[in-house]
């Protein structure tokens, strides 16, 4: 059985394989793809196809099974119209001691 296409999307994911500047301006950078020990940044250009890219080499990749691992990467995205739920959190409390001074019972006066 042959592997899976993995999609993970995002700047963080292509930028671990590439930079912007290598992929050149006709390639949009999408994320990372991996199948197996085979990994690196996705692209696609503005005719649909999708292309692997590590540093300066690119590759082209099957339309229709990147498309598939892609809209599958989307539906477990985290949608970015909803806000990361805030924690809640309550004010600090501190509590100030006053240090003990020693004091003899016995006074000379």
């Amino acid at each position: 059985m042959k592997a899976k296409w993995i999609v993970r999307l995002g700047q963080h994911e292509w930028a671990r394989h590439t930079r912007a500047e290598d992929a050149g301006d006709a390639l949009c950078l999408l994320g990372s793809v991996q199948r197996g020990a085979q990994i690196g940044a996705l692209a696609v250009d503005h005719e649909g196809a999708y292309f692997q890219v590590n540093g300066e080499y690119i590759s082209p990749l099957n339309k229709r099974l990147i498309g598939k691992a892609v809209s599958a990467a989307k539906g477990r995205a985290p949608a970015r119209s909803t806000p990361a739920p805030q924690r809640s959190t309550s004010a600090p409390v501190v509590t100030v001691r006053r240090r003990r001074v020693a004091v003899d019972s016995i006074r000379n006066t």
